[in-house]
Formats: structure tokens, sequence, C-alpha cells
């Protein structure tokens, strides 16, 4: 298994920047054919605002769409060329004031999808939270990364976060190309009440025997942790082994249970300072 068709979110000047130089980076290392995506902003008016939309105001709208989207081509296509990689070039119009469908339907044909984190102050309006909407909705893994990763190697040392569950399950495998070419790789597993001791203790144990058959050597790490929250306590496991990659499965828990425990996802999603391959 490897990744052959990989798409980058370029849903910026800035994201397109800051972004392609992992992509790139991570298109010639599996020999994968490397989409760049950038969904336009629509013209939108709004209901209960009366403007009027006159010739020079959607011109001047137009023309900023425009010149943003030229820049950003400019971007992927000298950093791709001078990658040397297979390369593609999308623009699409966005058809509704949520531009993450567009993102979205893209990243269901791809084999990994690479963003960068959440960060409210630079994303356009129209896709804010859009990186949680792939997780929950793409059905392929999504590869987030710092907006200062630049050409750093990502998934040499790779912690992965393991329970028993459909997402973790997801995760697991769709990381697989990342742990087979590993040189370290860790199983963790943070016990949580009222899960019982006899299967915390063989849980990551199984998943590791798993794995080996797959040509992946991996240490297992068990925490038994009633301070942290499990989000904490995994990015404190990546830092301490040094980890440049962290895989985990996404928004496993229902609303009410987030509302109340808290979310190792959300938590993940805001704080880590490393890349997280997250699937749902």
């Amino acid at each position: 298994m490897s990744y052959k068709t990989i798409l980058a979110c370029l849903t910026s000047e800035f994201a397109a920047a800051h972004l392609l130089p992992a992509a790139c980076g991570l298109a010639q290392r599996f020999g994968a054919h490397l989409t760049g995506l950038h969904t336009r902003e629509a013209f939108v008016p709004y209901s209960g605002i009366a403007i009027a939309a006159d010739e020079i105001t959607i011109g001047d709208f137009s023309s900023r769409v425009r010149e943003e989207d030229q820049k950003i081509e400019q971007l992927f296509r000298a950093a791709t060329g001078r990658a040397g990689c297979t390369a593609e070039w999308r623009s699409q119009a966005a058809r509704s004031p949520e531009a993450a469908d567009e993102l979205r339907e893209s990243a269901t044909r791809s084999d990994l999808t690479v963003a960068l984190f959440p960060d409210p102050q630079r994303e356009r309006f129209d896709q804010r939270g859009f990186q949680k909407d792939l997780v929950v909705h793409s059905g392929r893994p999504l590869l987030l990364l710092p907006d200062d990763w630049g050409e750093k190697p990502v998934g040499t040392r790779v912690l992965a976060a393991w329970k028993p569950s459909r997402e973790a399950a997801r995760a697991l495998h769709d990381g697989l190309p990342f742990l087979q070419t590993a040189a370290f790789a860790e199983i963790v597993t943070i016990e949580e009440p009222p899960q019982q001791a006899a299967d915390f203790s063989t849980e990551g144990h199984e998943i590791a025997r798993l794995l080996s058959r797959h040509g992946v050597a991996a240490e297992v790490r068990q925490i038994q942790d009633g301070e942290h929250p499990a989000g904490t306590r995994l990015l404190m496991e990546a830092a301490s082994q040094q980890c440049d990659l962290l895989i985990m499965g996404g928004y496993g828990h229902s609303r009410l249970h987030r509302l109340i425990f808290g979310d190792a996802s959300e938590h993940i999603l805001h704080e880590a300072r490393i890349p997280v391959l997250m699937s749902g």
C-alpha cells in the first residue's frame, strides 16, 4: 500500500506558500501524483442585507479572486517544477457559501489529503472548519501540518494512538505507508475508564502483532494517566519520543460526550506542533 494520489488544500496564498514544500516532498517520497486545489470564493449576496451589487462591486470582487487564484497557481507550478513531481493544478469556483464542499469532493478521490492546521485568523470565512469536515466526511486520511513545518521530514518517528474503535482502526490502516518506512514506531494506548484492566493490557500488543505482519516493528506503551486529558498526554508522549508524526482516529465520540468530557481530536487539532494524520 502507498499513497499515489495526494491532494494539497491550497486554500489561500499563505497556505500554498507554507504547505507546498512538505506536499511536494511527500509526492516525491511516495512517487505520487500531486493535485493542488484552490477553491475560489463565491459571490453570495446574503438575505436580509440591502445592498445593490452593481457592476463595479462585482468587477472588483472578480478581479481580487482572479488575482489570488493566479498567485496560488504560480506558487504551485514553481514548487512542483523544482521538485520534479507529477502535478496537476485545479482551480474550482465554490458552488455555495461553504467552500469545504469542493475540498471534500476532491478528497474522496485521493489517497491522502494534506492541509495546514486550522487558523481562524488566516482562513477565509467560507473555509473555516474544513479540516474537521474532511476528517468526518471524506472517508480519506487527512494529514495536517503546522504552518512552519517547511521541508522537514514527516513520519521518520511515528506515534500511533490506539483504542478499539472504528476511527482508530481506520487511521492505523491509512497510516501504513508512513509506519512501514519509519525508523521508529510506537503504539500508545491510554486507559480510559471504565475500561477493563485485562483488556487494556493486551490492546497495544495485539495491534503491534498485526503491524508486524505488514513489516512494521512497533514498540508498545500503555499509559494510565488520571491527571491529563488523552489529547494532552498523546502530545506529551510524542514530544518525549521526538516524533514527527502522530496517527490517530478523529471525532469518535458523540457530541454530548465531547461536550462533557472534552475531545482529544479537537485538542490536537488546535494544539499540535507536529504533523498529524487523522481519519474518521
